[in-house]
């Protein structure tokens, strides 16, 4: 794992495990859930499978409906996989940005 930036793929994924291991937890369909936040039950297998990115209002919406903090549906930055940063980036903007990435653990 080399210093760059989040992988989003990576991001949306962890994302929709999360909510899809919280909506099992709680014995939710995913058509019970996607009635209650305003989409179909293809949308939220594609949330749930990182495939389709969710709306900041229905993410909340989702926490809500399962009646849970929205920060219990985030990941861990520190556990997420990271883009390399491309080898045409110089030397000095690397460390920089390693630097940044650091300070922000």
């Amino acid at each position: 794992m080399g210093s760059g930036t989040l992988s989003p793929s990576a991001v949306y994924s962890n994302v929709g495990a999360r909510i899809r291991d919280e909506r099992e937890r709680r014995n939710v369909s995913q058509e019970m859930l996607a009635d209650r936040v305003g989409l179909t039950r293809t949308s939220i297998t594609n949330i749930e499978k990182g495939r389709q990115k969710v709306l900041l209002h229905t993410f909340l919406e989702i926490a809500r409906v399962l009646n849970l903090k929205p920060t219990r549906l985030l990941p861990d930055v520190s556990r997420l996989s990271r883009v390399d940063v491309p080898p045409e980036v110089s030397k000095k903007v690397s460390r920089w940005i390693e630097r940044s990435l650091k300070e922000t653990k």
